[in-house]
């Protein structure tokens, strides 16, 4: 599994747990009521309350160190008051933080971008909040010939 998919997986636990979003990692289909949790793949049309989660390409830093960032796209039916609320609440997460989460080498974590999109016409409205992870390069693992 690429490290990105693993950050990835490790940030929709944590949200899965703090409440905020419910990540199905076998695939089943989200309930009308439910705030579905996906990971990298495009933003679907006919869920109304779901957060994405989108890596980027890590980036090296210096010799042993990578940076990984993760878009964090959530989108509500309702206002913007609950929007907030929720964004604040992954901001609480996961900005300013050391070694969240666990897994890389995380030392640190911080959010450096955040953009409100406003309602479209279901009167869904839309936060995509940008994240950084100082992290350390893995291992390479080479295939070993008998």
């Amino acid at each position: 599994m690429a490290p990105e998919t693993t950050l990835c997986r490790a940030i929709a636990t944590i949200l899965d747990t703090a409440g905020l979003s419910v990540w199905r990692q076998d695939g089943t289909a989200y309930l009308p009521a439910e705030h579905g949790l996906l990971i990298d793949q495009p933003l679907p049309t006919k869920i109304d309350n779901c957060t994405l989660l989108i890596p980027s390409t890590p980036t090296a830093d210096g010799h042993g160190n990578v940076l990984f960032r993760v878009q964090v796209t959530t989108r509500i039916k309702g206002g913007f008051t609950p929007l907030r609320d929720r964004a604040s609440a992954i901001n609480d997460l996961f900005d300013q933080r050391e070694y969240t989460p666990n897994v890389l080498g995380i030392s640190w974590a911080s959010e450096y971008s955040r953009t409100y999109f406003d309602a479209d016409t279901q009167g869904r409205v839309m936060v995509s909040q940008n994240f950084e992870f100082r992290g350390r390069r893995q291992p390479r693992t080479t295939p070993t010939t008998p």
